[in-house]
């Protein structure tokens, strides 16, 4: 039975006493989403640089990488394991500036094979003067379970440095494709022509990014029914009916679990959408099982309540809202506006319906290992976290908190969370 456990290394900040840097869950080491601060001083003092010479030394986003990373590098230790076992990262830059410099410090830290890479541009942090935050997830590795990095040169290289996919026993992490060809930012086959109205600009990049999605998944011994877990980056979600469409042929039946975040902007500035998978293997002993119950809200769209895959429970897009728009409980009364705690009365909805699920799957939610929690207004954070602390009596999972471009897939709704429940 995996062991759920909190990691709380010693001189890692953190926001507030009940916060989980990392947490161990058999196997796997889930790392919360690092942000450059002391959480006393905005950005830490280190990373500021001295006002008087403020260009003297390392570019202040380098200064901002190299201590993420040294937080990372320190809660990964005392997880046991360390960077050359991780095998997903995700990062989360406010401005596309801080890319170029945040990868000089991650080249030299990780060494290849990188592990899945994905990046989109995004609103806001916690912390309003820091440029990025990065999450982890890393591996115990044991017999039969340990990285290994998937290339094909079937599909365009990136430019990042990271590894197409990294397969870690049965299960197979791929890293954010985009809609480019690596050579003329959006690739020729993605692009509509402008002089007639023909073709739609979604349909025509998510077919290219699907179908790279799917030769990887092929060059890891997987595909594209086995993905257990989809997270698809929109620059706009008026999108998602025709991206919809093409989804239901690449997926036509069970498919995958699936967030869906809006994002400010993606790799290459005229591109549209980023999506990123984790699958199982189609030999292995690991199988995708579809997990739904009517006790919690049917999706919205085309993706599974949640679907399992061995140890883990991946849920999709959980949002106070069901076929009539925002579940009543969450409704504003115009006539009455200020008699509700929206923010609260939203997680509490979420938290509800993510716990009806869990159960359907036979877990709980105090064993989620993994959580992600967008906000249209960060301003609603600390209404929201005093609900979801009641949920997790454990000890929380391993967390990143971001803003996101509003307005949610719902109108009313103004947060959206992305968990994964660990299954003892």
């Amino acid at each position: 039975m995996p062991k759920r456990e909190i990691i709380r290394p010693r001189g890692v900040p953190v926001p507030h006493p009940s916060f989980t840097p990392a947490l161990r869950f058999g196997r796997w080491v889930f790392v919360s989403g690092a942000i450059a601060t002391d959480f006393h001083s905005g950005l830490a003092p280190e990373v500021k640089g001295n006002p008087g010479v403020p260009l003297a030394g390392e570019h202040r986003i380098v200064r901002e990488s190299e201590y993420i990373f040294d937080i990372l590098r320190r809660t990964l230790r005392v997880a046991g394991t360390n960077f050359t076992n991780a095998v997903r990262i995700a990062q989360f830059p406010t401005t596309r500036d801080a890319v170029d410099p945040y990868h000089i410090v991650r080249r030299e830290v990780i060494k290849p094979p990188r592990p899945a890479s994905t990046s989109v541009v995004i609103p806001g942090l916690m912390v309003p003067d820091a440029s990025i935050e990065v999450e982890v997830i890393a591996i115990l590795p044991e017999d039969g379970f340990r990285k290994e990095g998937i290339t094909t040169d079937k599909i365009p290289q990136p430019l990042g440095g990271y590894a197409p996919a990294i397969r870690a026993g049965d299960f197979v992490f791929v890293a954010g494709q985009v809609p480019s060809d690596f050579r003329n930012g959006l690739a020729p086959e993605a692009r509509i022509n402008p002089n007639f109205w023909e073709g739609s600009a979604i349909d025509r990049e998510a077919r290219f990014v699907l179908g790279h999605l799917r030769t990887t998944l092929e060059a890891a011994g997987s595909s594209l029914g086995n993905v257990v877990k989809a997270e698809v980056y929109l620059t706009d979600l008026n999108d998602i009916p025709r991206l919809d469409r093409v989804w239901r042929e690449y997926f036509p039946v069970d498919p995958p679990a699936r967030v869906i975040m809006p994002v400010d902007s993606i790799v290459i500035p005229d591109g549209r959408i980023e999506i990123t998978l984790v699958a199982v293997t189609d030999k292995g002993r690991t199988k995708k099982k579809v997990v739904s119950t009517s006790n919690a809200p049917a999706p919205l769209f085309h993706e599974s309540q949640a679907v399992r895959a061995g140890e883990i429970l991946f849920l999709s897009s959980q949002l106070a809202a069901d076929a009539d728009g925002v579940v009543a409980a969450a409704r504003v009364d115009p006539n009455y506006p200020f008699g509700i705690n929206r923010p609260a009365a939203q997680m509490q909805a979420i938290m509800e319906h993510a716990e009806a699920i869990c159960a359907a799957a036979g877990t709980s939610l105090r064993h989620g290992v993994r959580l992600l929690t967008m906000h249209t207004d960060l301003g609603e954070y600390a209404a929201a976290v005093d609900v979801r602390r009641r949920f997790f009596p454990d000890g929380q999972p391993a967390t990143t908190t971001i803003a996101v471009p509003g307005p949610l897939q719902v109108p009313g709704c103004s947060m959206a969370l992305d968990l994964w429940v660990g299954i003892p």
